[in-house]
């Protein structure tokens, strides 16, 4: 099932976004347009924060100076009002965990946390964070990849880390549980995001975790068994990435969004 659907009309969860519709809304974001609005050569006001036009960001998000995905510009905006898909997840997650009354002792339990998600953290503890995101990728590319559609029986479902553990999933839970696992066991939110982006190589929409080391973006992907560098990967173009900071539109480069001559 794409992660990005295409549509005439487009939805307004952008978790959906078109692609036809992300690449027209990334040449309005170039050009400083928003729909009507004249164009000022500013940024629009809802993705306007960018080191260059916001002196707080590189002071809030220790990733301002990290090396750029794919070799994509980027622009940054905290409101994910319009991702419900990853809203609507977190705030599962959160209750989840608030629920939980103990470990489970079965797959089928719920109000409990999974056998497996605790021995994880407990192993985690201690370890330094490249050992932490290998352990990570390897333990949750064990799981079974299921497609929305046979759990859920609908086109767009983003699962908590629980249902994932529960009843397998497809790429873009795979990244969650990766990135919740990581944030429960220390590893800020500043240095991670979800990537969604094409894979060219198989003509299909995908999604992957970035996590920064040393300001370098690493992938932990369910289609590779090794954490490798995003550099490393030449058939992935990004639409967006986001984490509970915010949510970063990729154009130019290696980006689906290809939009002004000059960064093309």
């Amino acid at each position: 099932m794409p992660l990005v659907q295409r549509s005439a009309n487009g939805p307004a969860d952008l978790s959906g976004l078109p692609v036809e519709g992300m690449e027209m809304w990334g040449r309005s974001i170039v050009a400083g347009c928003v729909l009507t609005a004249a164009c000022t050569g500013a940024a629009p006001s809802f993705a306007a924060r960018t080191p260059a036009t916001d002196s707080s960001y590189e002071e809030e998000y220790s990733y301002a100076q990290h090396a750029s995905l794919f070799g994509s510009y980027e622009i940054y905006s905290q409101n994910t009002r319009r991702f419900r898909q990853w809203t609507d997840m977190l705030a599962r997650a959160a209750a989840e965990r608030k629920s939980a009354q103990g470990v489970c002792t079965s797959r089928a339990e719920a109000h409990c946390i999974p056998a497996e998600w605790q021995r994880l953290i407990e192993r985690l503890r201690g370890l330094d964070l490249r050992h932490k995101i290998a352990l990570v990728n390897r333990a949750m590319n064990r799981h079974p990849y299921v497609p929305t559609a046979v759990n859920w029986h609908r086109a767009m479902y983003w699962e908590s880390p629980f249902e994932f553990l529960r009843h397998g999933g497809q790429c873009q839970d795979y990244a969650i549980a990766k990135y919740l696992l990581l944030r429960a066991a220390g590893v800020p939110a500043a240095q991670m995001r979800i990537v969604v982006l094409r894979d060219t190589a198989i003509d299909r929409d995908h999604a992957v975790l970035a996590v920064y080391v040393a300001g370098e973006p690493l992938l932990l992907d369910n289609l590779r068994a090794d954490v490798v560098p995003a550099a490393a990967v030449q058939d992935y173009r990004p639409y967006y990435s986001i984490n509970e900071k915010g949510w970063w539109t990729h154009f130019g480069g290696r980006a689906m969004t290809r939009v002004a001559t000059n960064y093309r």
